[in-house]
């Protein structure tokens, strides 16, 4: 077993998080760039090509190979078994995706849609394998490895991407960008893992029946959570139109923007919950939610009060109509964070199949919820719909329903979010109404809110909560060094 401490999870995070830095500012700053070269209209369209790339995603090898970072890579018919089996449904799902492509672009009736698709089910047969040789540098904690693998698809992407836009490719500019990152990604895992795969045709039967359930559940959390993060694109696309779906997508994609950084944490997560005991995977999960909410609490804030001037300001006029359902969408994301920490962890606690219940009984309740948005408000509608129903409504259920199955107690998990979640909500409502020049709140909204998050966290705490980060960042601090003097 892969010796796991605090001082190895801590370098993997590290990794992490700077791939993610530099990942994710390419990725701003293209989005920026593709903004003022594209139109509305093209991300619209291209968001509807995402409708089924995203859901033909959920069965890419990667998800399936996820059960080598909790099974191990010891038994190797069952590796070769989890590798041939992610291969055979690339190729499967690489001819499916190219058979929906006419039907999509009937059902939005965009003729562009049936090439646009066709051309990006090309990832399935490039990156087939990929999600096992991924599984075994993640199993590995080879962090650095995933990160600058990630780092590099990420700039290839961007460079793509822009130098497509600027050759007049037009929404062209998103497949080229897709294909020849997957290519980078696939080429550089492979290289890095360094795992010698067999592929079979038929895989082991008895290795596959041995991890058909854990690969089953895990399809099925993340299928579920497709239907309920991308029906609302389903109904904008269909019911209101290409450029409506274009602003929807900007304001939806900035705003889980932060949200995209735990997804990185949470691979570290669960290869450390994965060899831990019950009673010290509570804890973790704890602590974890807690930092979450302390972080994430005030960059939120922020970006609530500053989207009205800031989105417009970058992204040019034509955006405008995006900031205010950024800035809805903002408390989805927020929740949505829980959610995912919650879940990984009910999944460490091989309890797969219960997850995908719980957002499994979110689906109808999801549909409805964005049906009658769009009908009562349009685009704007299905955005309060997001945060209401899929944020607020659906974290109460899920932090509920995960307690009760894994024998947690509601009150260890809840308390250590409430303080900063309520802190932050204080301190925007107190910047909102205050009565700030108009020409002096684009620069001191943020550093208000910032400022008023800081004195309620101290106030409501009695300082308990200062000291924890001092404590946190004098730890870190003190690992770090201690990391250097060994390399």
């Amino acid at each position: 077993m892969t010796n796991v401490n605090a001082t190895k999870i801590a370098k993997s995070g590290l990794w992490l998080m700077v791939s993610f830095v530099i990942g994710k500012l390419s990725q701003l700053v293209a989005q920026i760039i593709l903004a003022r070269l594209l139109s509305p209209q093209d991300f619209g369209i291209w968001g509807m090509v995402l409708v089924v790339t995203t859901l033909s995603a959920l069965f890419k090898d990667t998800a399936i190979a996820g059960v080598l970072v909790y099974k191990g890579l010891e038994d190797k018919k069952l590796a070769n078994a989890v590798y041939s089996l992610g291969i055979n449904i690339s190729i499967c799902m690489f001819l499916l995706q190219s058979m929906i492509a006419f039907p999509l672009s009937q059902f939005f009736r965009e003729p562009l849609v049936f090439p646009l698709t066709i051309c990006a089910a090309l990832i399935f047969l490039i990156s087939a394998g990929t999600g096992s040789h991924a599984s075994v540098l993640q199993r590995q904690m080879k962090f650095r490895a995933v990160a600058i693998s990630d780092c590099l698809g990420e700039v290839t992407r961007f460079t793509i991407a822009i130098s497509g836009a600027v050759l007049g490719w037009g929404v062209w500019s998103f497949v080229a960008g897709e294909i020849v990152t997957i290519t980078m990604d696939a080429l550089l895992k492979r290289s890095l893992s360094r795992y010698s795969f067999t592929y079979h045709l038929i895989p082991d039967t008895a290795a596959v029946r041995e991890v058909r359930g854990y690969i089953s559940s895990l399809v099925g959390i993340n299928l579920a959570v497709y239907v309920n993060t991308n029906i609302d694109n389903l109904i904008v696309g269909r019911l209101i139109g290409a450029q409506a779906l274009g602003f929807y997508n900007m304001g939806y994609q900035l705003a889980m923007l932060p949200s995209f950084a735990l997804s990185q944490i949470n691979r570290v997560n669960f290869s450390v919950l994965s060899q831990k005991d019950d009673e010290d995977k509570r804890v973790y999960i704890s602590q974890v939610l807690q930092l979450y909410a302390l972080v994430y609490a005030p960059i939120y804030g922020v970006a609530f009060v500053i989207a009205p001037w800031v989105i417009p300001l970058v992204y040019g006029a034509q955006w405008t109509a995006s900031a205010n359902i950024f800035q809805i969408v903002l408390i989805f994301a927020y929740t949505r964070g829980f959610m995912s920490i919650l879940g990984n962890g009910l999944n460490a606690l091989n309890k797969p199949h219960i997850n995908a219940a719980i957002n499994w009984v979110l689906v109808p309740v999801s549909i409805c919820g964005f049906l009658i948005g769009a009908w009562l408000g349009g685009v704007q509608g299905v955005a309060y719909a997001t945060a209401l129903v899929m944020g607020v409504a659906a974290s109460v259920w899920f932090w509920i329903a995960i307690c009760r199955s894994a024998g947690w107690k509601l009150k260890d998990l809840l308390q250590p979010v409430l303080l900063p979640t309520v802190a932050v909500i204080l301190s925007v409502i107190t910047v909102i109404i205050s009565p700030l020049p108009e020409y002096l709140r684009p620069y001191f909204q943020a550093i208000l809110v910032i400022l008023l998050y800081g004195i309620n966290i101290s106030f409501f705490s009695g300082g308990e909560i200062p000291k924890l980060l001092i404590k946190l960042v004098t730890k870190a601090l003190k690992k770090n060094t201690s990391v250097k003097s060994n390399i």
